[in-house]
């Protein structure tokens, strides 16, 4: 027995009301059965089910004791309709892949014998939803589209309709997890028992892929995607969109960045499938070369977009990822596309919809390993900080331990991570209407998201608004949706890192119980009998009137308009506007600590930023998909797009503050010291022409043609265009004639892709030479000259050859597989390079060798439990991933930044070597004869001499695989879900360690310290032990000593929910109702104990959702 899709059947009728419909699929389910002459018709009608895979609907009193007129065994649903039905008084209708059979229309010489239709002539319809077992189905949605009505069946499937008589009336069924049913009411006489089949439906077979140009049923689409619909999201999380893919697909990945943790303001670090680019450089080319594209309803959009769009707006989201899926955009897409459809409004009588989610949120310091007030005093102690070779100064400085020691004794212990943190108690609210008719429909919606963060003073408020109108007039459709958002945002003044670095031993309040500027204090630094340092109090500072803060105003409009003038072909044009602004201010009052030993003319900051930016993006693409002698489904777009953006920038800071409430730069001194305000115009421009060709042999064998020619300023002036193509192959083996005689298979595909997508992220005027003023150069001719960027008119377009191969399995509707294995060469790379200073500049842009990256990805799903009728079903899910990079014919050309890094980090850029990997020198740990480290050479000698000589590769940050584990278990209306994130193999420079337990300078002594810096140390010739001595406070360099493998486990997600039963919400005077609970990031296991969220800690967060529709 064919069963349903595991998840979707599961869902409350109410739901089904606002279900998208899923466009139908062709696929037979059996061989081919030969009907009987004279057998009953509703028995031939039943065999041609199984022989086309079609479904016929009826009402049995219009076949009751019909005979069939004839025998076929022909698959071709007309031929054998009309062979059976021959000279009978019925009539069909076939749409997509369901029949309705009716009585034919009788003719009627007298024109005043049809009834003239009025409210009070109606007739009444009573039928039975059956399943394709025989079982009547509860809950499946029956629309009546023209009347604007719907209703539910019952426990068995029945139900009632009052339709207008006289009139002909379409019927939809519809039921998540089973295909779409039609029947076609003729309105001559009542009906008492249709009878409506229903087929299950294999959600991998109808899903549609939605590339933002063009929409495509993946069973006939050739590349690798992966679409994930509003309740898919909402089961993982309901904060942003980031948070529910990163969970979701295997080949998203959000990178963790140790620095800033959950800060609200900051946008994350992605990739889809590795990276293309060089890493490192973003600060150079001023956007990140390795995010992915993100379109939204069709057009360019920003990462900062999609983090702030309501969850309760979207619709679905499609994640393309190899050459055949993203080829469409060409130039833009090597890094993979993101695509973003928001919801559209649905036709119905005036309906609202509410959603509010509020969540708790606190800071995880569970990696956080500091010293208390004793080990630290006795950690400082041990490395002679209260020691001295001068005895006067000796005295002083047990003068100083003893003050330090007495405060220990009396019981200061403060523990200075909690004083910058909170509970975040955050909300988010979307309240909506919608409502219109086949030939207006509209929607309405406003939300508010409050984000407050887990440190004071940080914070993000959302308020956005969207009206969207979508007209019908004949062939001619119009949609028009229009978002506003208003976000203001604040950042704490002083980082947690401060907090951090306090040291234990010093207590929180004066002995009045008012906060002090110092922790201690020396008066005068250069003094010899005060043995004290300057340790500012980070609470004091934290209480002044400073601030960083910004908001931002945008507004989108995108219109379009679509003309079909038969149903395979139509032309549709498509104009999209985005006006931004965004102001950012931050003031550091004159009283803070940092400027304590400054002029009084230079106390205190300010600083603004400003930005205006707008884009208009056009485009206009001719669609065509026509089915040509039932087995040749050709499908083919032609399209072209333009689009610019233009962006001012300008800011200027001031130095100079009187103490007190004087923070406006109106009360500044003077701009900083060889400072001025700055000004910024760039605009980048892009035409495109593209072609999207697709063929089906019955449904079996695929093939995806595509190609684009693309220009852009961002290249060199003598390289503006540049063509990329991509062609797709697939074999649908589960619809060859030998797989016809098992229902075992419902997917069983092998694809594979080649092409050429590009990347475009390198800022805009990164390829010209381009030159800036300066006022002190004035003479005869006018204002000076200096050049500021070297460019190249031949600069190369960076190109990514993408090779997929990938298997689609659906094993009965209980197990799911989908893989993919993929090779990507980026050929050439555009890098920063130096130069000589004496050309006026140090670096110019350029191309160099290549970066070659092979991985795969996939997710395996599996049903334990799948009890479709009874509403019930487990299914636990594990995804995987493995990426794997390395450069080739860079040369040297890049040994500037390896001499940079060095001294700052493990990054090193080499031929053969991984984007990923993790460059030192090789350690045999600590001498236990001396306290020495022991270094291995090149050649594997060991020495005491550390030399940067013999840096090899230590490590990869790559894990060799990650990925998610999950579990989803539904009842009813009561559903549960959990997904652990794990890593393995990756490894890490453990920087804690290197910065906190050992390679402690003297200065470093006045901050707290991670307590292992107190254990196992090397202290007289024979120890054994894992780092040098506590007195040693001369610079350690970095070796394979501070690189581990780091794998963790973390529990990503846990979701309950539960929605009302039908019948209570009808009682209830509402159409749906649903309750969730979340819990996210909510425990994390690792083999390494490293700090997370220096600068701003990580989250972790419950939350209650309330979901409701009248």
């Amino acid at each position: 027995m064919t069963r349903t899709s595991t998840i979707k059947k599961v869902l409350l009728a109410a739901l089904l009301l606002v279900s998208p419909s899923v466009m139908p699929v062709s696929k037979a389910a059996v061989n081919s059965v030969q009907q009987k002459e004279g057998e009953p018709l509703v028995s031939a009608f039943r065999k041609i089910e199984k022989t086309t895979g079609y479904r016929i609907s009826y009402a049995q009193s219009d076949v009751k004791n019909l005979k069939a007129q004839g025998n076929t065994s022909s698959k071709d649903i007309h031929k054998a309709l009309d062979t059976v039905i021959g000279n009978l008084p019925l009539a069909y209708s076939v749409e997509g892949k369901f029949v309705t059979v009716f009585p034919k229309k009788q003719k009627n010489t007298n024109s005043e014998a049809t009834p003239k239709v009025t409210t009070l002539n109606k007739l009444t319809v009573r039928g039975k939803v059956y399943d394709q077992d025989g079982e009547g189905i509860p809950g499946v949605s029956v629309k009546v589209p023209s009347m604007q009505t719907a209703i539910v069946t019952g426990a068995n499937g029945s139900f009632t309709l009052y339709l207008p008589q006289g009139r002909t009336t379409k019927l939809q069924f519809s039921f998540i997890g089973m295909k779409d049913a039609t029947y076609i009411f003729n309105g001559k006489h009542d009906i008492n028992n249709l009878v409506i089949n229903m087929n299950d439906d294999a959600t991998t077979i109808n899903e549609v892929v939605v590339t933002g140009i063009y929409s495509r049923k993946k069973e006939s689409f050739t590349g690798s995607s992966q679409t994930y619909n509003a309740e898919e999201l909402k089961l993982v999380g309901n904060q942003n969109l980031i948070q529910s893919l990163k969970t979701l697909d295997p080949a998203f990945t959000v990178l963790e960045n140790n620095e800033f943790g959950s800060d609200p303001n900051r946008l994350p670090d992605l990739e889809i499938r590795g990276k293309t680019s060089i890493v490192g450089l973003k600060e150079t080319f001023g956007e990140d070369p390795n995010q992915p594209l993100f379109i939204l309803d069709g057009f360019e959009t920003t990462l900062q977009s999609i983090m702030d769009l309501s969850m309760d707006r979207i619709a679905s989201v499609t994640v393309l990822k190899d050459a055949a899926s993203t080829a469409i955009y060409g130039a833009k897409a090597a890094n993979g596309v993101v695509v973003v459809e928001t919801k559209a409004p649905e036709m119905g009588k005036l309906k609202f919809s509410y959603s509010g989610n509020f969540n708790v949120s606190w800071a995880d310091l569970t990696d956080y390993n500091l010293m208390n007030a004793a080990e630290k005093l006795e950690f400082e102690r041990l490395a002679g900080n209260f020691t001295s070779n001068i005895a006067d100064y000796q005295e002083f400085q047990e003068i100083r331990y003893n003050k330090l020691l007495s405060n220990v004794l009396k019981g200061v212990d403060t523990y200075w991570l909690s004083e910058p943190l909170r509970t975040g108690l955050n909300q988010r609210h979307f309240i909506s209407a919608q409502g219109g008719n086949e030939q207006l429909r509209y929607s309405l919606g406003v939300s508010y998201n409050k984000i407050d963060g887990v440190m004071k003073k940080s914070g993000r408020d959302i308020l956005s608004g969207n009206i969207d109108v979508l007209y019908r007039v004949g062939k001619l459709t119009f949609s028009n949706k229009m978002t506003v958002n208003v976000t203001k945002h604040t950042n704490p003044t002083v980082s947690f890192s401060e907090y951090a670095s306090a040291n234990p031993y010093y207590p929180k309040y004066e002995e009045d119980g008012t906060i002090g500027k110092w922790l201690e204090y020396k008066e005068n630094s250069m003094s010899t009998t005060d043995a004290s340092v300057i340790v500012g109090n980070p609470m004091y500072n934290d209480q002044l009137n400073s601030y960083d803060r910004g908001e931002s105003f945008g507004v989108r409009n995108n219109f379009s308009m679509e003309y079909r003038p038969w149903n395979f072909f139509w032309i549709r044009a498509r104009l999209g506007l985005t006006k931004e602004t965004n102001e950012s201010e931050n003031f550091v009052s004159p009283e803070n600590t940092a400027y304590d030993q400054v002029d009084v003319l230079k106390k205190g900051s300010y600083s603004n930023q400003r930005s205006d930016g707008f884009s208009y993006d056009g485009d206009v693409t001719a669609t065509y998909g026509q089915l040509l002698a039932k087995k040749h489904q050709i499908n083919a777009v032609l399209g072209a797009s333009i689009r610019e953006s233009s962006d001012q920038s300008k800011g200027f800071s001031a130095v100079g503050f009187p103490e007190g409430n004087f923070t406006t730069p109106g009360f500044a001194n003077q701009y900083t010291e060889s400072g001025k305000p700055t000004y910024y115009d760039s605009k980048n421009r892009t035409a495109n022409f593209y072609f999207n060709g697709g063929y089906s042999f019955d449904n079996r064998y695929l093939l995806d043609v595509n190609y684009r020619l693309d220009g852009s300023s961002v290249f060199g002036t003598n390289r503006k265009f540049s063509n990329t193509w991509a062609v797709g192959l697939a074999w649908n083996i589960h619809n060859e004639k030998f797989m016809k005689d098992t229902e075992l298979f419902q997917m069983l595909k092998i694809r594979g892709s080649i092409g050429n997508p590009g990347n475009q992220n390198f800022g805009s005027y990164n390829t010209l030479t381009t030159y800036k003023f300066n006022n002190w150069m004035t003479n005869n001719f006018g204002t000076g000259l200096l050049i500021d960027a070297i460019g190249d008119p031949d600069l190369a377009w960076q190109k990514t050859i993408d090779l997929n191969v990938g298997l689609d399995v659906s094993l009965l509707n209980r197990l799911h597989l989908n893989i993919d294995v993929f090779h990507k060469n980026t050929d050439p790379l555009l890098a920063s390079i130096g130069i000589p200073a004496s050309v006026g500049v140090t670096s110019r842009l350029a191309n160099i060798g290549k970066q070659v990256t092979d991985g795969f990805n996939g997710t395996i799903r599996y049903s334990f439990i799948y009890r479709p009728k009874e509403r019930m079903n487990w299914t636990t899910s594990l995804s995987f991933s493995h990426v794997r990079s390395h450069y080739e014919n860079i040369g040297s050309t890049l040994a500037q930044y390896n001499n940079e890094n060095l001294t700052k980090n493990m990054t090193r850029y080499y031929d053969g070597g991984s984007p990923s990997a993790l460059w030192a020198v090789r350690s045999a740990g600590i001498d236990p004869a001396t306290g020495k480290e022991i270094f291995i050479t090149k050649s594997g000698n060991y020495t005491f001499s550390h030399s940067y000589d013999d840096e090899v590769e230590v490590g990869d940050t790559r894990p060799d695989v990650e990925g998610v584990f999950g579990n989803v278990f539904y009842y009813k209306g009561f559903s549960a879900s959990i997904y652990m994130r794990y890593s393995l193999g990756g490894d890490t420079f453990l920087s804690t360690l290197y910065d906190k337990v050992e390679n402690i300078s003297s200065s470093a002594l006045a901050k707290n310290q991670d307590r292992r810096a107190l254990y196992d140390r090397w202290q007289k010739p024979g120890d054994i032990a894992k780092f040098k001595g506590i007195s040693r406070t001369e610079s350690t360099p970095m070796s394979s000593r501070f690189v581990s493998v780091n794998n963790y486990l973390t529990i990503e997600s846990i979701r309950v929910s539960y929605e009302l039963p039908y019948t209570l919400m009808k009682k209830m005077g509402i159409q749906g109702m649903t309750f969730s609970a979340y819990m996210n990031d909510i425990a994390r296991w690792a083999t390494v104990k490293e700090e997370r969220g220096t600068s701003y800690p990580f989250s972790r967060s419950i939350s209650m959702a309330l979901s409701l529709n009248f």
